[in-house]
């Protein structure tokens, strides 16, 4: 038979890496969250702007998506 003793410090441990990984997790979704809301502005933007303020800053309505995805500032 075995025997596993937790300790006040290996429970304490185990909490605090659970809790960085929790966060950590956390904290990397709301960065995706933001990117995405990001390029949701940005892809709105340019889906607002006529053709032909699309060709002033070299784009079609066909390079729309990839504009957006790819960060492109309007």
């Amino acid at each position: 038979m075995t025997t596993t003793t937790l300790t006040a410090n290996t429970t304490s441990a185990l909490w605090s890496s659970l809790l960085s990984t929790l966060t950590a997790s956390f904290v990397e979704f709301c960065a995706g969250a933001r990117d995405g809301r990001e390029i949701e502005a940005r892809y709105v933007a340019l889906t607002r702007k006529s053709n032909a303020e699309l060709a002033t800053i070299g784009l079609t309505r066909s390079d729309i998506t990839r504009a957006a995805l790819a960060g492109r500032r309007i």
